[in-house]
Protein backbone atom coordinates (compact mmCIF):
# COMPACT_ATOMS: atom_id res chain seq x y z
CA UNK A 1 0.00 0.00 0.00
CA UNK A 2 2.74 2.58 0.93
CA UNK A 3 4.49 1.35 -2.25
CA UNK A 4 1.48 2.42 -4.54
CA UNK A 5 0.82 6.10 -2.73
CA UNK A 6 4.79 6.49 -2.85
CA UNK A 7 4.09 5.53 -6.69
CA UNK A 8 1.15 8.04 -7.24
CA UNK A 9 2.65 10.60 -5.71
CA UNK A 10 5.94 10.24 -7.96
CA UNK A 11 3.45 10.19 -10.86
CA UNK A 12 1.77 13.17 -10.38
CA UNK A 13 4.66 14.98 -9.61
CA UNK A 14 6.24 14.24 -12.94
CA UNK A 15 2.71 15.22 -14.69
CA UNK A 16 2.90 18.45 -13.01
CA UNK A 17 6.42 18.90 -14.01
CA UNK A 18 5.37 18.01 -17.64
CA UNK A 19 2.56 20.59 -17.44
CA UNK A 20 4.39 23.18 -15.74
CA UNK A 21 7.18 22.36 -19.36
CA UNK A 22 4.87 22.54 -21.45
CA UNK A 23 3.28 25.42 -20.15
CA UNK A 24 6.92 27.64 -19.81
CA UNK A 25 7.29 26.44 -23.87
CA UNK A 26 3.86 27.64 -24.47
CA UNK A 27 4.45 31.04 -23.05
CA UNK A 28 7.90 31.45 -24.43
CA UNK A 29 6.36 30.75 -28.05
CA UNK A 30 4.16 33.42 -27.55
CA UNK A 31 6.42 36.13 -26.62
CA UNK A 32 8.74 35.18 -29.44
CA UNK A 33 5.65 35.08 -31.47
CA UNK A 34 4.42 38.90 -30.41
CA UNK A 35 8.74 39.74 -30.19
CA UNK A 36 8.70 38.97 -34.35
CA UNK A 37 5.31 40.55 -34.92
CA UNK A 38 6.82 43.72 -32.74
CA UNK A 39 9.69 43.80 -35.06
CA UNK A 40 7.75 43.21 -38.24
CA UNK A 41 5.86 46.42 -36.96
CA UNK A 42 8.04 48.88 -35.98
CA UNK A 43 10.25 48.02 -39.16
CA UNK A 44 6.98 48.84 -40.90
CA UNK A 45 6.98 52.41 -39.15
CA UNK A 46 10.31 52.95 -39.74
CA UNK A 47 9.87 52.08 -43.75
CA UNK A 48 6.99 54.43 -43.79
CA UNK A 49 8.83 57.17 -42.00
CA UNK A 50 11.42 57.38 -44.49
CA UNK A 51 9.29 56.92 -47.30
CA UNK A 52 8.65 59.77 -49.47
CA UNK A 53 5.18 60.83 -48.06
CA UNK A 54 6.58 59.50 -45.00
CA UNK A 55 6.66 61.42 -41.95
CA UNK A 56 4.15 63.89 -43.07
CA UNK A 57 3.32 65.44 -39.95
CA UNK A 58 6.56 66.37 -38.48
CA UNK A 59 6.32 70.09 -38.63
CA UNK A 60 9.20 70.62 -39.94
CA UNK A 61 8.06 73.51 -42.33
CA UNK A 62 6.74 75.19 -40.02
CA UNK A 63 10.15 75.35 -38.06
CA UNK A 64 11.89 75.97 -40.96
CA UNK A 65 9.63 79.15 -41.97
CA UNK A 66 10.57 80.29 -38.51
CA UNK A 67 14.17 79.78 -38.40
CA UNK A 68 13.95 81.68 -41.95
CA UNK A 69 12.51 84.77 -40.51
CA UNK A 70 9.54 83.73 -42.44
CA UNK A 71 6.12 83.90 -40.56
CA UNK A 72 4.47 80.00 -40.86
CA UNK A 73 1.19 80.83 -40.10
CA UNK A 74 0.85 83.71 -42.61
CA UNK A 75 2.42 81.94 -45.30
CA UNK A 76 0.21 78.76 -44.91
CA UNK A 77 -2.85 81.09 -45.43
CA UNK A 78 -1.55 82.69 -48.28
CA UNK A 79 -0.83 78.88 -49.90
CA UNK A 80 -4.53 77.88 -48.86
CA UNK A 81 -5.63 81.41 -50.21
CA UNK A 82 -4.55 80.49 -53.70
CA UNK A 83 -5.11 76.65 -53.79
CA UNK A 84 -3.48 73.30 -53.18
CA UNK A 85 -1.95 73.71 -56.56
CA UNK A 86 1.05 76.32 -54.86
CA UNK A 87 1.55 74.37 -51.75
CA UNK A 88 5.37 73.23 -52.36
CA UNK A 89 5.54 69.66 -52.44
CA UNK A 90 7.57 69.11 -49.37
CA UNK A 91 4.97 70.54 -47.61
CA UNK A 92 2.91 67.70 -47.14
CA UNK A 93 0.69 67.93 -44.17
CA UNK A 94 3.00 70.24 -42.06
CA UNK A 95 -0.18 73.10 -41.80
CA UNK A 96 0.94 75.50 -38.80
CA UNK A 97 -1.64 74.34 -36.02
CA UNK A 98 0.58 74.34 -33.46
CA UNK A 99 2.01 77.11 -31.12
CA UNK A 100 4.85 79.03 -32.12
CA UNK A 101 6.91 77.93 -29.68
CA UNK A 102 6.74 74.30 -30.23
CA UNK A 103 8.17 75.34 -33.69
CA UNK A 104 10.93 76.97 -31.43
CA UNK A 105 11.56 73.90 -29.63
CA UNK A 106 11.85 71.62 -32.63
CA UNK A 107 13.95 74.45 -34.94
CA UNK A 108 17.16 72.36 -34.32
CA UNK A 109 15.96 70.01 -36.76
CA UNK A 110 14.47 73.18 -39.03
CA UNK A 111 18.76 73.31 -39.36
CA UNK A 112 18.74 69.69 -40.94
CA UNK A 113 17.75 69.25 -44.88
CA UNK A 114 14.20 67.34 -44.88
CA UNK A 115 15.96 63.79 -45.54
CA UNK A 116 18.30 63.80 -42.68
CA UNK A 117 15.60 65.98 -40.25
CA UNK A 118 13.30 63.24 -41.10
CA UNK A 119 16.25 60.86 -39.99
CA UNK A 120 16.97 62.62 -37.07
CA UNK A 121 12.97 62.74 -35.75
CA UNK A 122 12.58 58.49 -36.69
CA UNK A 123 15.98 57.87 -34.17
CA UNK A 124 14.37 60.51 -31.57
CA UNK A 125 11.05 58.97 -31.85
CA UNK A 126 12.48 55.12 -31.23
CA UNK A 127 14.41 56.56 -28.51
CA UNK A 128 11.44 58.09 -26.75
CA UNK A 129 9.41 54.84 -27.01
CA UNK A 130 11.73 53.24 -24.89
CA UNK A 131 12.24 56.60 -22.55
CA UNK A 132 8.22 56.03 -22.08
CA UNK A 133 8.25 52.60 -21.56
CA UNK A 134 11.34 53.03 -18.89
CA UNK A 135 9.84 55.94 -17.46
CA UNK A 136 6.48 54.03 -16.93
CA UNK A 137 7.74 51.14 -15.25
CA UNK A 138 10.03 53.67 -13.32
CA UNK A 139 6.94 55.67 -11.73
CA UNK A 140 4.49 52.41 -12.01
CA UNK A 141 6.43 49.12 -11.25
CA UNK A 142 4.69 46.12 -12.74
CA UNK A 143 6.46 43.18 -10.57
CA UNK A 144 5.76 40.37 -12.77
CA UNK A 145 7.81 39.83 -15.66
CA UNK A 146 5.59 37.89 -17.49
CA UNK A 147 2.86 40.47 -17.43
CA UNK A 148 5.53 43.36 -18.20
CA UNK A 149 6.59 41.68 -20.88
CA UNK A 150 3.06 41.27 -22.62
CA UNK A 151 2.20 44.71 -21.81
CA UNK A 152 5.36 46.58 -23.66
CA UNK A 153 5.06 44.04 -26.87
CA UNK A 154 1.20 44.64 -27.00
CA UNK A 155 2.65 48.02 -27.08
CA UNK A 156 5.02 48.09 -29.99
CA UNK A 157 2.90 45.98 -32.14
CA UNK A 158 -0.73 48.56 -31.33
CA UNK A 159 -1.68 50.03 -34.78
CA UNK A 160 -1.33 53.56 -33.07
CA UNK A 161 2.17 53.41 -32.61
CA UNK A 162 2.85 52.05 -35.93
CA UNK A 163 0.91 54.66 -37.66
CA UNK A 164 2.36 57.50 -35.07
CA UNK A 165 6.07 56.29 -36.09
CA UNK A 166 5.32 56.60 -40.23
CA UNK A 167 3.74 60.18 -39.81
CA UNK A 168 6.49 61.61 -37.99
CA UNK A 169 3.71 62.63 -34.82
CA UNK A 170 4.85 64.49 -31.32
CA UNK A 171 2.90 61.83 -29.21
CA UNK A 172 6.28 59.88 -28.19
CA UNK A 173 7.94 62.92 -27.09
CA UNK A 174 5.15 64.57 -25.49
CA UNK A 175 4.27 61.60 -23.70
CA UNK A 176 7.30 60.51 -22.48
CA UNK A 177 8.69 64.09 -21.46
CA UNK A 178 5.45 64.44 -19.49
CA UNK A 179 5.79 60.69 -17.31
CA UNK A 180 9.41 62.13 -16.81
CA UNK A 181 8.32 65.31 -15.69
CA UNK A 182 5.61 63.38 -12.82
CA UNK A 183 8.81 61.43 -12.17
CA UNK A 184 11.22 64.12 -11.46
CA UNK A 185 8.17 66.57 -9.88
CA UNK A 186 7.65 63.35 -7.07
CA UNK A 187 11.14 63.49 -6.45
CA UNK A 188 11.19 67.77 -5.88
CA UNK A 189 13.23 67.90 -9.21
CA UNK A 190 11.34 71.01 -9.99
CA UNK A 191 13.53 72.72 -11.80
CA UNK A 192 14.06 69.40 -14.56
CA UNK A 193 10.29 68.23 -13.75
CA UNK A 194 9.34 72.04 -15.72
CA UNK A 195 11.62 71.94 -18.06
CA UNK A 196 10.31 68.33 -18.92
CA UNK A 197 6.64 69.64 -18.73
CA UNK A 198 7.23 72.11 -21.21
CA UNK A 199 8.58 69.56 -23.84
CA UNK A 200 5.41 67.76 -22.80
CA UNK A 201 3.36 70.46 -24.17
CA UNK A 202 4.55 69.88 -27.48
CA UNK A 203 1.33 67.85 -28.28
CA UNK A 204 -1.06 70.08 -26.03
CA UNK A 205 -3.54 68.28 -27.21
CA UNK A 206 -2.69 65.38 -25.57
CA UNK A 207 -0.77 66.72 -22.49
CA UNK A 208 -2.89 69.91 -21.14
CA UNK A 209 -5.46 67.82 -19.51
CA UNK A 210 -2.93 65.62 -18.14
CA UNK A 211 -1.16 68.37 -16.75
CA UNK A 212 -4.28 68.61 -13.89
CA UNK A 213 -1.89 65.78 -11.98
CA UNK A 214 0.33 68.31 -10.83
CA UNK A 215 -2.43 70.90 -10.24
CA UNK A 216 -4.12 67.80 -7.79
CA UNK A 217 -1.32 66.97 -5.76
CA UNK A 218 -0.67 71.04 -5.21
CA UNK A 219 2.70 71.08 -7.64
CA UNK A 220 2.45 74.43 -8.93
CA UNK A 221 5.77 75.27 -9.72
CA UNK A 222 6.93 72.59 -12.48
CA UNK A 223 3.16 74.15 -13.94
CA UNK A 224 4.70 77.69 -13.60
CA UNK A 225 8.30 76.81 -15.31
CA UNK A 226 6.80 75.21 -18.02
CA UNK A 227 4.09 78.17 -18.93
CA UNK A 228 7.20 80.60 -18.62
CA UNK A 229 8.80 78.82 -20.94
CA UNK A 230 6.52 78.71 -23.37
CA UNK A 231 5.96 82.54 -22.93
CA UNK A 232 9.58 82.90 -23.53
CA UNK A 233 9.91 80.74 -26.79
CA UNK A 234 6.78 82.70 -28.01
CA UNK A 235 8.44 85.86 -27.60
CA UNK A 236 11.49 84.57 -29.60
CA UNK A 237 9.01 83.38 -32.48
CA UNK A 238 7.58 86.76 -32.42
CA UNK A 239 11.03 89.22 -32.48
CA UNK A 240 12.59 86.39 -35.50
CA UNK A 241 9.64 87.46 -37.67
CA UNK A 242 8.68 90.76 -36.47
CA UNK A 243 5.00 90.13 -34.48
CA UNK A 244 3.41 90.68 -31.79
CA UNK A 245 3.13 87.35 -29.68
CA UNK A 246 -0.42 87.40 -28.95
CA UNK A 247 -1.40 87.37 -32.73
CA UNK A 248 0.18 84.14 -32.74
CA UNK A 249 -2.90 82.40 -30.81
CA UNK A 250 -5.20 84.05 -33.45
CA UNK A 251 -2.78 82.63 -36.28
CA UNK A 252 -2.60 79.06 -35.19
CA UNK A 253 -6.52 79.26 -34.88
CA UNK A 254 -7.49 80.66 -38.20
CA UNK A 255 -5.29 77.22 -39.44
CA UNK A 256 -7.38 75.43 -37.20
CA UNK A 257 -10.38 76.55 -38.97
CA UNK A 258 -8.88 75.78 -41.87
CA UNK A 259 -9.10 71.93 -41.37
CA UNK A 260 -12.19 70.46 -42.40
CA UNK A 261 -11.14 67.15 -40.28
CA UNK A 262 -13.95 66.75 -37.01
CA UNK A 263 -13.05 63.27 -36.47
CA UNK A 264 -15.95 61.24 -34.78
CA UNK A 265 -15.01 60.64 -31.38
CA UNK A 266 -14.71 63.89 -29.90
CA UNK A 267 -17.62 66.22 -28.24
CA UNK A 268 -17.63 68.66 -31.39
CA UNK A 269 -18.08 66.52 -34.06
CA UNK A 270 -20.26 64.19 -32.39
CA UNK A 271 -22.19 67.56 -31.71
CA UNK A 272 -21.90 68.24 -35.53
CA UNK A 273 -22.80 65.23 -37.02
CA UNK A 274 -26.43 66.13 -35.33
CA UNK A 275 -26.24 69.25 -37.00
CA UNK A 276 -25.94 71.53 -33.83
CA UNK A 277 -24.23 74.77 -34.14
CA UNK A 278 -20.64 75.32 -32.86
CA UNK A 279 -21.39 77.15 -29.68
CA UNK A 280 -23.79 73.84 -28.08
CA UNK A 281 -20.55 71.83 -28.04
CA UNK A 282 -18.13 74.45 -26.73
CA UNK A 283 -20.38 75.05 -24.07
CA UNK A 284 -20.71 71.18 -23.60
CA UNK A 285 -16.90 70.88 -23.50
CA UNK A 286 -16.52 73.71 -20.92
CA UNK A 287 -19.16 72.33 -18.55
CA UNK A 288 -17.60 69.22 -19.05
CA UNK A 289 -13.95 70.51 -18.54
CA UNK A 290 -14.86 72.64 -15.75
CA UNK A 291 -16.65 69.62 -13.95
CA UNK A 292 -13.49 67.41 -14.51
CA UNK A 293 -11.34 69.91 -13.24
CA UNK A 294 -13.51 70.11 -9.67
CA UNK A 295 -13.20 66.61 -9.60
CA UNK A 296 -9.94 65.49 -10.08
CA UNK A 297 -9.17 68.70 -7.42
CA UNK A 298 -11.36 67.30 -5.34
CA UNK A 299 -10.61 63.63 -5.24
CA UNK A 300 -7.05 64.20 -4.18
CA UNK A 301 -6.27 60.84 -2.33
CA UNK A 302 -7.09 58.86 -5.79
CA UNK A 303 -5.04 56.97 -7.40
CA UNK A 304 -2.18 58.64 -9.40
CA UNK A 305 -2.44 56.41 -12.78
CA UNK A 306 -6.16 55.83 -12.38
CA UNK A 307 -6.57 59.54 -12.53
CA UNK A 308 -3.57 59.93 -15.55
CA UNK A 309 -5.63 57.42 -17.85
CA UNK A 310 -8.64 59.17 -17.16
CA UNK A 311 -7.46 62.44 -18.69
CA UNK A 312 -6.07 60.70 -21.23
CA UNK A 313 -9.14 59.62 -22.53
CA UNK A 314 -10.63 63.12 -21.79
CA UNK A 315 -8.00 64.40 -23.78
CA UNK A 316 -9.40 62.35 -26.53
CA UNK A 317 -13.01 63.49 -25.84
CA UNK A 318 -12.69 66.93 -26.15
CA UNK A 319 -9.43 67.86 -28.56
CA UNK A 320 -9.49 66.48 -32.44
CA UNK A 321 -7.21 63.26 -32.47
CA UNK A 322 -6.25 60.89 -35.21
CA UNK A 323 -6.27 57.33 -34.39
CA UNK A 324 -2.39 57.66 -33.93
CA UNK A 325 -3.22 59.60 -30.46
CA UNK A 326 -4.29 56.33 -29.10
CA UNK A 327 -0.78 56.13 -27.85
CA UNK A 328 -2.22 57.80 -24.90
CA UNK A 329 -4.19 54.18 -24.07
CA UNK A 330 -0.87 53.03 -22.65
CA UNK A 331 -2.03 54.68 -19.47
CA UNK A 332 -5.46 52.40 -19.30
CA UNK A 333 -3.44 49.27 -20.34
CA UNK A 334 -0.72 49.97 -17.32
CA UNK A 335 -3.79 50.58 -14.95
CA UNK A 336 -5.33 47.02 -16.19
CA UNK A 337 -2.14 45.43 -16.13
CA UNK A 338 -1.81 46.70 -12.52
CA UNK A 339 -5.20 45.36 -11.15
CA UNK A 340 -6.54 49.09 -10.87
CA UNK A 341 -9.87 47.88 -12.32
CA UNK A 342 -13.28 46.57 -11.01
CA UNK A 343 -14.19 43.43 -13.25
CA UNK A 344 -16.46 45.75 -15.42
CA UNK A 345 -13.95 48.26 -16.06
CA UNK A 346 -11.29 45.72 -17.17
CA UNK A 347 -13.69 44.39 -19.52
CA UNK A 348 -14.38 47.51 -21.20
CA UNK A 349 -10.85 48.83 -21.45
CA UNK A 350 -9.40 45.26 -22.59
CA UNK A 351 -12.40 45.44 -25.02
CA UNK A 352 -11.04 49.00 -25.89
CA UNK A 353 -7.58 48.27 -26.35
CA UNK A 354 -8.70 45.27 -28.25
CA UNK A 355 -10.24 47.78 -30.85
CA UNK A 356 -7.87 50.77 -31.13
CA UNK A 357 -4.72 48.92 -31.03
CA UNK A 358 -5.70 46.18 -33.21
CA UNK A 359 -9.10 46.02 -34.12
CA UNK A 360 -9.31 49.41 -36.53
CA UNK A 361 -6.40 48.48 -38.23
CA UNK A 362 -7.69 44.90 -39.04
CA UNK A 363 -10.92 45.93 -40.11
CA UNK A 364 -9.45 48.57 -42.58
CA UNK A 365 -7.20 45.72 -43.75
CA UNK A 366 -10.73 43.89 -44.30
CA UNK A 367 -12.76 46.60 -45.47
CA UNK A 368 -11.87 46.11 -49.37
CA UNK A 369 -13.28 42.68 -49.80
CA UNK A 370 -16.98 43.94 -47.17
CA UNK A 371 -17.28 47.60 -48.06
CA UNK A 372 -17.72 50.41 -46.27
CA UNK A 373 -20.35 49.12 -43.86
CA UNK A 374 -17.36 47.24 -41.25
CA UNK A 375 -15.17 50.02 -41.15
CA UNK A 376 -18.10 52.66 -39.69
CA UNK A 377 -19.51 49.70 -37.01
CA UNK A 378 -16.32 49.37 -35.91
CA UNK A 379 -16.10 53.08 -35.32
CA UNK A 380 -19.38 53.24 -33.85
CA UNK A 381 -18.11 50.35 -31.64
CA UNK A 382 -15.21 52.52 -30.77
CA UNK A 383 -17.45 55.45 -29.62
CA UNK A 384 -19.31 53.16 -27.35
CA UNK A 385 -16.55 50.89 -25.63
CA UNK A 386 -14.63 54.42 -25.71
CA UNK A 387 -17.09 56.66 -23.65
CA UNK A 388 -18.00 53.32 -21.10
CA UNK A 389 -14.63 52.76 -20.50
CA UNK A 390 -14.18 56.73 -19.71
CA UNK A 391 -16.95 56.02 -17.64
CA UNK A 392 -15.73 53.30 -15.30
CA UNK A 393 -12.58 54.87 -14.62
CA UNK A 394 -14.24 57.92 -13.37
CA UNK A 395 -16.48 55.37 -11.40
CA UNK A 396 -13.17 53.62 -9.89
CA UNK A 397 -11.59 56.74 -9.20
CA UNK A 398 -14.87 57.89 -7.42
CA UNK A 399 -15.10 54.49 -5.91
CA UNK A 400 -11.20 54.23 -4.19
CA UNK A 401 -12.07 57.88 -2.65
CA UNK A 402 -15.09 56.77 -1.15
CA UNK A 403 -13.57 53.77 0.44
CA UNK A 404 -10.22 55.57 1.71
CA UNK A 405 -13.02 57.65 3.24
CA UNK A 406 -14.84 55.01 4.70
CA UNK A 407 -11.14 53.68 6.05
CA UNK A 408 -10.00 56.57 7.50
CA UNK A 409 -13.31 56.83 9.62
CA UNK A 410 -13.13 52.91 10.09
CA UNK A 411 -9.79 53.69 11.69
Amino acid sequence: MMFNLAFLSSLLTHRQAEHGHALKLLIAAGLAALTILATLFIGTGINNALAPEGSHDFQWTPSKDLVNGVNPYEQFISWHDQGKDSVPEHFLNHSPSYPASTYVLLSPFAHLSWEAAKLAWLCANLAFIALLLVGMQRVFPVSSPLILSLLVLSFLIASPLRTSLGAGQHNFISLAAFIWAYYFALNKNTKLAGFLLAIAWIKYSLTFPLTLIFLRRGNYKPVLLAAAIHAILTCIAAWKVGMWPNEFFFSSVQVVLMGDGTGFLNLIAMCMNLDLPLPVPLAIIAAATLLVTVAMLKYKEADDLLVMAFLGLFSCAVFYHHGYDFIVLLLCAWALALGKLPVTGAATTACLLAIAWVGQWFIQELSPQFGPYLTFGIDYLLVSVFYCTLFMFGRAIYSRQESLKLASVAF
